[in-house]
């Protein structure tokens, strides 16, 4: 190691850097890097360690003395991504847009409340060195202004989105995107939102009130707006938002919108055709059965294959992908067949109940069948027999075991076969539907794989609420926070897309090489009692070969 001055000019001034240096071999060649910038150092430290190098005191410089400092790794490779994506330079470097940016990074390295991310921040790791916080910016930063940065996200929300879509894609623009809801349930009191509210549940949190999110996305699951609705709204209510979106704000002319069959509906298909857009969605089973069934369709029960087929409706301007599915044939029928054992198992046990409990009632018995029969969707071809015939029935009573007369019930499961021959005509059985009706252009198989693209929407859904970034539940109170909560969740998704898409690369594993990320730390060097510097350790092979693949360098020194 040595102590080395550097001069750079800059317009007419000269600029003097001191720096501590080691020289090293790599590959054959002798190279150099700098272990620790010296310049701001008091100038009787930087005297005391020239001359301990070079060996002209007793004391000698110590390389032993090493103590580990706080947690830099992932949080510097979050940054790097940041600022691939445009997350840095758009979110800003305000002390709004730095928390903002904070807080991104923390819902991915500890997936916690705003609190414990202050806490990290300030304690265990080099997130505000790396994000630029400066002294008084991390001396402001407390258990209040820590929320600035939701509230920054609120209110740039649509300003943040429309600039990351246009640094994104620039002139290379999407040709499909994608578009799903979900819901998130939340703990505390929410008695000032307007937002959150009991709806159709998705995460079977029963009893718990929830938040409606729609999120949009292009073909590689990379999420390009996020909205936060009312609890109880229904999904094709969401759906409207996302046209004016993408014609008033995003500006796009051509774009096909693919949606699964609950969300886009036929007035929405209107609007998609004045737009000027095109489609790419599905339709139910009763829709289906419905299109078998008329005359004047095209449609016949006998073209569900294995293979695709289509047939295209010129007079609705329509283009149907028809598709069976043997797997998934076969799975619901394994299923609903599971279905039927299980009634037969319960008409036994309410009937051996009633029959050997005096006081319990036939209309208990029938209304507990009932029940069952319908929760498990088996009324279209199953029913039941009833007949009682007088017998005995064991009472116990003072100790004593007394027999009583009361009606005997027998119950006969019917099955009728033609109807469940009928019910199981369209099991695996999908159709596809779309605007898209020149051939030429769109093949039926391109179609049908856009539509199952919708899948990455669903993965990113997962990876928000459970698969990594815990999204869920939500602890914020207010409508604005909540909102901001879910734009950090979006833009740190994209973040983790963009790190799997690297890690998969390489053929590592996602969440230990996340560990081992988060593992790397800084090191502080004592080199004598006056003198000390914090350096950053060289990595394991496989961490570099990562950083490779990222062209991501990391460095010795922040």
């Amino acid at each position: 190691m040595y102590v080395a001055v550097t001069r750079k000019k800059y317009k007419d001034t000269y600029h003097e850097q001191i720096l501590l240096r080691e020289s090293y071999r790599e590959d054959g060649k002798v190279k150099t890097r700098t272990i620790a910038n010296l310049t701001n150092k008091p100038k009787e430290q930087v005297i005391a360690i020239t001359e301990a190098l070079k060996g002209k005191k007793d004391e000698k410089v110590s390389t032993k003395n090493l103590k580990q400092g706080r947690t830099i790794g992932l949080s510097l490779v979050i940054y790097f991504i940041m600022k691939l994506l445009g997350m840095v330079k758009i979110i800003g470097k305000g002390f709004g847009g730095k928390i903002a940016l904070l807080l991104i990074a923390s819902r991915i390295v500890i997936q916690s409340s705003r609190l414990q991310a202050l806490y990290w921040a300030k304690k265990e790791d080099k997130i505000l060195d790396i994000l630029g916080f400066s002294e008084d910016e991390s001396e402001k930063l407390d258990n209040k202004n820590i929320y600035l940065g939701l509230d920054y996200l609120h209110d740039n929300k649509d300003k943040i989105e429309d600039k990351l879509f246009k640094s994104y894609y620039k002139k290379n623009l999407p040709k499909r995107l994608y578009y799903d809801v979900t819901s998130s349930y939340v703990e505390g009191d929410y008695s000032d939102s307007k937002l959150v509210a009991h709806g159709y549940n998705r995460d079977k949190k029963s009893g718990k009130a929830q938040i409606v999110m729609g999120l949009l996305t292009d073909g590689d699951g990379h999420a390009i707006s996020i909205d936060t609705y009312k609890g109880n709204t229904n999904d094709v209510k969401t759906f409207t938002d996302q046209l004016d979106k993408l014609k008033n704000r995003f500006k796009l002319e051509n774009i096909t919108i693919v949606g699964d069959g609950g969300m886009i509906k036929s007035s929405d298909i209107e609007t998609i055709r004045e737009m000027g857009y095109d489609y790419i969605t599905s339709i139910g089973k009763p829709s289906i059965r419905k299109l078998i069934e008329e005359q004047s369709s095209r449609i016949r029960m006998s073209l569900f294959d294995e293979n695709l087929q289509e047939v295209i409706d010129e007079e609705r301007n329509v283009r149907y992908i028809l598709r069976q599915n043997p797997v998934r044939r076969d799975e619901i029928r394994a299923t609903r067949e599971s279905k039927v054992i299980r009634l037969k198992a319960f008409v036994k046990e309410k009937v051996e109940y009633y029959n050997t409990h005096f006081k319990a009632k036939k209309e208990t018995m029938i209304n507990n069948i009932d029940k069952k029969l319908s929760s498990l969707k088996l009324k279209s071809f199953i029913s039941y027999k009833v007949t009682y015939i007088d017998g005995d029935c064991e009472v116990k009573k003072d100790n004593k075991t007394i027999t009583k007369t009361k009606p005997i019930a027998t119950i006969e499961v019917l099955i009728d076969e033609e109807a469940k021959k009928k019910a199981e005509e369209l099991d695996g059985c999908y159709v596809v539907t779309t605007s898209l009706t020149d051939i030429s252009k769109e093949t039926k198989e391109e179609i049908h794989s856009a539509y199952k693209t919708l899948i990455k929407v669903e993965n990113a859904f997962k990876t928000l609420k459970t698969d990594y970034l815990e999204i869920r539940p939500l602890y914020v109170r207010t409508d604005s926070r909540i909102i901001g909560h879910t734009v950090v969740s979006m833009l740190a998704y994209n973040i983790v897309l963009k790190l799997k898409g690297y890690i998969n690369e390489v053929e590592l594993d996602f969440k230990s090489t996340i560990r081992q990320l988060a593992s790397i730390k800084t090191v502080t060097n004592k080199l004598n009692k006056a003198v000390s510097f914090d350096f950053i350790p060289t990595v394991e092979k496989e961490i570099q070969g990562l950083f490779d693949v990222m062209k991501f360098r990391l460095p010795t020194k922040l």
